[in-house]
């Protein structure tokens, strides 16, 4: 009589929550930029075992996440839900108090000290109670403009953060899902801001109804403005989209802005939820577009003149790009793109060129399954780099500056999922070497090198800019 086959072992469900839900959720069910943490207190969708197995089932098709019912088997999803902790009942579990507030969150203090391969760092906190920073920008050598997602400008003027936030700037929507992407998203100064005053806000705008889900419709948007008597005054509409444009989801607004030196305006708008629209030329979303600083469309557009176009689309088949700098020697936009599981993305952004998503990726989908086969196509334009698995690749800028001369044009990018703030050497088009840098306690949106030379980091949770500069160099 034949032997019977070993039984094959499970994985357990720590290895399943590994190898599907940790990029989304955290490896140690923290939560990410992704998704939220996942505890019996975070739970918003019921939080008893069977609720949990559902959920992983189906998904939570508005909030983003994939059903891994096609994907897991039925013991499988179990397994998962029996990893995570869980209610006793659908009810939230009782305290000794109903109304005890949780414990405020103590954060390690700012590092002092780090080392780098050229430099010992020294890290200091330029501006602290702030709320969901996104971005700044230096007016000049005394004032900086931050921007606060929930909608606030703020000023820093000779380091000190202005009590009051600027008066009057344009009602920005905000979604109430923990891990809403919009708001008050970047801040730009013109390059004759000393002539003109003229200061750039891009947001999250909403209209006026609903769609389908319930939710308001919302878009990227660009406006100009300037600040007198800390009011925002003298408002201008820069890039506003037809409203068949406006989506429900909470995501990928992108809305980073860099001037060339023509001054020439740059800005990027993610694909906001609707992946499939991001290659096509009448449609807005998963695109960079390029515009005169009052609105109007270069003559030299890739698509202008382009029956059905969009004049103001200068690079399509984006994700998300979170991040946009113009190269100081060459002139030539560069952009960071956040890729989906794996797949972040660097890039040398060309006119009229064609990034490839969602048919080219180096990423796949987040519940494992693949996104698509192809990591080149014929046309599509391949990252200068691309990280696998992602690191949530946010802002970048190149360095020019007299703080760190080892480090002139060279790139900084942001890091949100490891926190971390990175070095990028480049060979012409190619990344030579890559550094970690800095590691912060909050997330690290965008490094911004201000007029002094040194970096600052804008970070949310702790919301804060930290200020960076050389103690001492490590090598000649």
């Amino acid at each position: 009589m034949a032997a019977a086959a070993p039984a094959v072992a499970q994985p357990s469900g720590a290895a399943l929550y590994q190898r599907n839900c940790a990029a989304c959720h955290g490896a140690e069910r923290q939560g990410t930029g992704l998704g939220p943490p996942l505890s019996t207190q975070a739970y918003r969708y019921g939080g008893t075992r069977r609720d949990l197995s559902r959920i992983i089932r189906n998904g939570i098709d508005s909030q983003g996440m994939p059903a891994f019912g096609g994907i897991l088997s039925a013991e499988e999803i179990d397994a998962v839900a029996a990893f995570l902790p869980a209610r006793e009942s659908a009810q939230a579990p009782e305290t000794d108090d109903a109304e005890a507030e949780a414990p405020p969150r103590v954060f390690d203090p700012v590092p002092g000290v780090v080392d780098t391969l050229d430099y010992a760092l020294r890290a200091e906190v330029f501006a602290d109670g702030l709320q969901t920073v996104w971005a700044i920008a230096f007016v000049d050598a005394d004032t900086a403009l931050v921007s606060e997602r929930p909608g606030r400008l703020r000023i820093v003027r000779n380091g000190v953060l202005q009590p009051q936030p600027v008066a009057g700037t344009p009602e920005v929507y905000v979604h109430t899902h923990r891990w809403n992407q919009g708001g008050l998203l970047d801040v730009a100064i013109d390059p004759r801001h000393a002539e003109n005053g003229w200061i750039y806000l891009s947001y999250s705008h909403r209209l006026d109804r609903t769609g389908p889900e319930g939710d308001p419709l919302a878009m990227t948007r660009v406006v100009r403005g300037r600040i007198r008597d800390n009011a925002w005054v003298d408002q201008q509409v820069v890039f506003e989209a037809d409203p068949s444009a406006y989506g429900e989801p909470f995501w990928h607004y992108g809305g980073r802005m860099a001037f060339d030196a023509q001054g020439r305006l740059y800005f990027s708008v993610g694909d906001r939820g609707a992946q499939e629209l991001a290659r096509e030329p009448g449609r807005p979303t998963g695109k960079v577009h390029r515009l005169l600083p009052d609105g109007a469309v270069p003559a030299d557009n890739p698509l202008r003149g382009r029956d059905g176009a969009l004049a103001s689309i200068y690079s399509f088949g984006h994700r998300n790009p979170q991040g946009l700098a113009i190269e100081p020697s060459s002139g030539r936009p560069w952009s960071t793109e956040h890729g989906p599981r794996g797949g972040d993305e660097l890039n040398i952004v060309e006119r009229g060129g064609d990034y490839g998503w969602p048919v080219v990726s180096h990423g796949i989908n987040y519940d494992g399954t693949i996104l698509t086969p192809h990591t080149r196509a014929d046309g599509v334009k391949q990252p200068v780099y691309y990280w696998r698995p992602s690191i949530g690749v946010s802002g970048l800028t190149f360095y020019r500056g007299t703080e760190f001369p080892l480090w002139d044009g060279k790139l900084l990018v942001t890091a949100l999922a490891p926190r971390e703030l990175r070095l990028l050497t480049l060979d012409g088009d190619r990344v030579q070497h890559e550094e970690i840098l800095f590691r912060s306690q909050g997330r690290p949106y965008e490094p911004v090198v201000g007029p002094d030379g040194a970096i600052y980091l804008v970070t949310d949770d702790p919301a804060q800019i930290l200020r960076l500069t050389a103690q001492e160099e490590r090598r000649q």
